[in-house]
């Protein structure tokens, strides 16, 4: 008999949970901590927020894909501001303001852009360089190295490479990671 008068005195007491008692209660610091939510700069210059939350694939940098050829490369971008080519490797580079396009064999190697740029064009969407931009849109980097972080999809990997004491970004490079 006790114990089913101590379980209705329980139940109609105002602090068993409803909501007129706790209304008015002082919400303690380590809730509003729990609360917080972090906030998100202005939108992207193109306005893409919201509607791409996530890139799935790395198709191309800039306008360029790994699947392009050295013609493709020139009737995008035009003839580049300097071209290199390494007599032992093969390799070529081409060199546009800000960008650098490696070539082997005729084909895109990888996409170059830097140094210390603010946003890259990654399958036609800007993405600026800030932390939270980058997890927006790619997640947890899937690999982190002295120089960088490292984000794989499929045989394609972007490669956002920091300075090691300030954290800023001074490169990025889209590579084909079958072929690293």
């Amino acid at each position: 008999m006790l114990n089913a008068l101590l379980l209705l005195l329980g139940l109609l007491s105002p602090f068993a949970g409803g909501m007129q008692a706790t209304a008015d209660l002082p919400v303690p610091s380590t809730a509003r901590l729990a609360l917080w939510q972090p906030s998100f700069p202005a939108q992207a210059a193109d306005d893409t927020w919201g509607k791409i939350t996530s890139m799935d694939s790395f198709d191309s940098m800039d306008g360029i894909t790994l699947y392009d050829d050295y013609k493709s490369v020139l009737s995008k971008k035009g003839e580049p501001d300097s071209a290199d080519k390494d007599p032992y490797t093969g390799y070529t580079e081409f060199r546009y303001d800000g960008l650098t396009i490696g070539l082997y064999e005729g084909l895109v190697y990888y996409v170059h852009t830097g140094p210390s740029p603010e946003k890259i064009s990654l399958n036609g969407v800007s993405i600026p360089l800030q932390e939270v931009w980058l997890r927006h849109y790619f997640g947890e980097p899937d690999f982190v190295a002295e120089d960088g972080d490292v984000y794989i999809r499929g045989n394609t990997a972007l490669k956002v490479y920091r300075d090691p004491l300030s954290g800023e970004v001074t490169g990025v490079d889209l590579f084909d990671d079958a072929a690293s």
